[in-house]
């Protein structure tokens, strides 16, 4: 019994210097996982982030939009086309842009100027696409849905305003004028080549040929 006793208090010692020593390693690797947990996260890269004021890189493959009303995009070097649903289209040729520009497509103030004769009628909305553009490379193609004249109807043209100059006593007033260019019927829709935009409205026509 008094081996017993005598061995007894040693263990118990021995297992609480243990323990002790346990604990202590375990608040040690706790405040080294607290201190690694406050190192500091690796900066963002913002190397493709896009900056107030940088340049939008021109597009240099054909872009195509189609929109109801109006329709925007931003054309480069290949050029592209803008479409309504009411109908219009225009398409600019590879090369006629340099450089990155914006351009809008929508539908324009109704003019009555193809009303008040009886050897012409408009075709479609009257519409406009901004902004002004030559082309001298390769003409700009205008178009308008259509799968046949109508009797008695022919010749189908394409009125483009241009501006003569400002009005007279007018303020902030530009007075223009119509000028026309024939059109062809090709693939289901009536066909214009313009050499330049002018950035006002346009109006396709039809000619009355019984009233010539």
């Amino acid at each position: 019994m008094r081996l017993a006793q005598r061995w007894m208090p040693q263990v118990g010692r021995q297992e609480k210097i243990m323990l002790n020593a346990t604990r202590k390693w375990f608040v040690v690797a706790v405040l080294v996982g607290c201190g690694g947990s406050q190192a500091a996260a690796p900066a963002a890269n913002t190397a493709n982030e896009v900056k107030p004021g940088d340049a939008v890189a021109a597009p240099r493959n054909p872009v195509s939009k189609r929109g109801s009303g109006t329709v925007s995009a931003t054309f480069g070097p290949g050029g592209g086309s803008l479409e309504l649903a009411e109908g219009p289209r225009v398409e600019i040729p590879a090369g006629a842009v340099t450089k990155s520009q914006d351009f809008v497509l929508k539908l324009a103030q109704k003019t009555t100027a193809f009303f008040n004769k009886e050897s012409e009628r408009p075709l479609g909305p009257t519409f406009s696409c901004a902004p002004d553009l030559d082309s001298p490379g390769a003409p700009i193609r205008i178009s308008f849905p259509l799968a046949s004249l109508p009797d008695g109807w022919g010749e189908p043209s394409i009125a483009y305003e241009v501006a003569e100059g400002e009005v007279v006593g007018g303020e902030d007033s530009t007075r223009t004028k119509w000028q026309y260019e024939r059109a062809a019927l090709s693939g289901g829709r009536v066909v214009a080549q313009l050499p330049q935009l002018t950035g006002l409205r346009m109006q396709f026509v039809l000619t009355n040929l019984e009233a010539q």
